[in-house]
């Protein structure tokens, strides 16, 4: 396929979890009824974000009903698409901040595990109770490669490399899930999508948290796809459920890395 459409969602993400998780079933199924091959969840979707929070919604990955794992398979399954989103992932007494990606058959593809825990401000510090991932993840979808990121990763572009035309695993498009705070989110977050997706000559997929001004840390929402070039090619607002989708083209990809020799630069 030369086309591939791609959906970020925004979520609101409150303290009722069964509300959260059955809202966000929702958006997958509505993002899928119009034709997206792959649908990404933020950060943290299950429940809310901050250290003090983790321990009460972590869970395996293994897909159970009332869970963040079991609305992935179940939406991949039902609608035949790729999903992933991020969860607390808790294994052999340790916890991680994970992003695991179902095919459309419902199993289990990979887990990514967030390699640069959030610290910013004094307002959060990850590491407190998490543990670093320590590899890049890369899989298919059609006949596209995606590289998987979260949040914090994106501050390191060195690291996003390793999913450039050069790097060991090089990506058509970068998924990078997040809860990224209003604070940091109104003077970075687009700067920070559009030079990852430049850097990388590859779309970007970024769904996060959607901002509620009640919250302890409030987020920034405005989930979006930026494509090769650095073009924002869809995004939501801040505060509401909703949708970001838009085509991920091969030709597009390809335009890009023929005008800008990136891959062919010497060392």
């Amino acid at each position: 396929m030369s086309l591939l459409r791609v959906a970020a969602i925004n979520l609101r993400v409150g303290v009722d979890k069964r509300d959260t998780l059955s809202r966000a079933a929702d958006l997958v199924a509505r993002a899928a009824a119009d034709g997206a091959r792959f649908v990404a969840l933020p950060e943290c979707f299950v429940g809310k974000y901050g250290v003090e929070h983790f321990p009460a919604h972590a869970e395996d990955v293994a897909a159970t009903e009332e869970s963040g794992c079991g609305v992935l398979a179940a939406a991949a399954r039902r609608h035949g698409i790729t999903t992933t989103g991020g969860i607390i992932e808790q294994h052999d007494g340790k916890l991680w901040n994970s992003m695991p990606t179902f095919g459309p058959d419902g199993n289990l593809v990979t887990v990514y595990r967030k390699v640069h825990l959030s610290r910013v401000l004094g307002i959060t510090s990850e590491s407190d109770v998490l543990e670093a991932g320590d590899a890049t993840t890369a899989y298919g979808v059609d006949d596209f490669h995606v590289g998987a990121a979260c949040c914090f990763d994106l501050r390191f572009p060195e690291w996003l490399r390793r999913y450039g035309p050069r790097g060991a695993q090089p990506a058509d498009v970068l998924c990078a899930p997040s809860a990224f705070l209003d604070v940091t989110g109104k003077p970075h977050w687009d700067l920070l999508l559009r030079r990852t997706a430049l850097d990388g000559q590859c779309y970007v997929v970024a769904p996060n948290v959607a901002f509620d001004e009640a919250d302890e840390v409030p987020l920034h929402g405005c989930s979006a796809v930026v494509d090769p070039w650095g073009d924002v090619l869809a995004q939501t607002g801040g505060d509401a459920d909703d949708i970001a989708i838009a085509d991920v083209s091969r030709a597009r990809i390809d335009e890009v890395r023929r005008k800008l020799p990136l891959g062919s630069w010497p060392e």
